[in-house]
């Protein structure tokens, strides 16, 4: 699979089967991940990698903190409620055919709130990576996170592997510091959830769709 192959190919998995993932695979992809760009070479993202009972402990607490009536304290805002046109109507398409992929109805808030403690719980993917940056850092160090990430998911491609970026995991991070001993002076960034694609789940049968070329792009001084 080439690069451009696999970027075009590249889709969010939300389903997995529960096979473990050998540590040895997840050390090269991790290995090849890290030859990311960065702001002066700072090399600033950090990660935690977790399986087994840890990160079962880990899916039950947030899994049920997810269903109690208790504010998100993400270390980022989640940005959701702030989204105008156009970024809020592609949100809402896309969430829309996630639950219309696996009949969940829109007035269907006890199915919704099942499918949101499974966002919680990785999806039940095998493997859960957490991604922080130095808080002194700033955005620039966010940015170079997300470069870190693209090749992560690209990367995972090449073993056979989903992966899907989460904003679920990280809206408790009291949880994740206590479990995974990250200080205070980090800034938990996202969750993803890792792991070997259920191809035959429905959820798993879509692609988001991309808006054209020219609804982003302004191009200068070409013919």
């Amino acid at each position: 699979m080439d690069v451009i192959e696999a970027i075009e190919s590249r889709k969010s998995i939300r389903a997995f089967r529960p096979d473990p993932v050998p540590k040895e695979i997840l050390t090269r992809i991790l290995e090849v991940a890290v030859r990311a760009p960065s702001t002066d070479n700072t090399q600033p993202w950090e990660f935690a990698i977790v399986t087994g009972p840890i990160l079962d402990g880990l899916k039950k607490a947030m899994s049920e903190k997810m269903g109690a009536p208790t504010e998100f304290t993400p270390d980022i805002p989640f940005p959701i409620l702030s989204y105008k046109p156009p970024y809020l109507d592609r949100s809402k398409k896309q969430g829309k055919k996630v639950f219309e992929s696996m009949g969940i109805a829109r007035d269907d808030w006890p199915r919704r709130m099942e499918w949101y403690r499974y966002m919680a719980r990785f999806m039940d993917a095998p493997v859960g990576l957490i991604l922080y940056v130095e808080r002194y850092l700033g955005a620039y160090a966010i940015l170079d996170a997300g470069l870190f990430l693209e090749n992560l998911m690209l990367a995972a491609m090449n073993y056979g592997l989903g992966t899907c970026t989460q904003m679920a995991v990280v809206l408790y991070p009291d949880i994740l510091r206590r479990a995974l001993n990250i200080p205070e002076s980090k800034l938990i960034l996202c969750g993803v959830a890792i792991g070997y694609p259920d191809e035959n789940a429905p959820v798993n049968q879509f692609r988001s769709e991309r808006e054209p070329l020219d609804s982003f792009a302004t191009w200068y001084g070409f013919d």
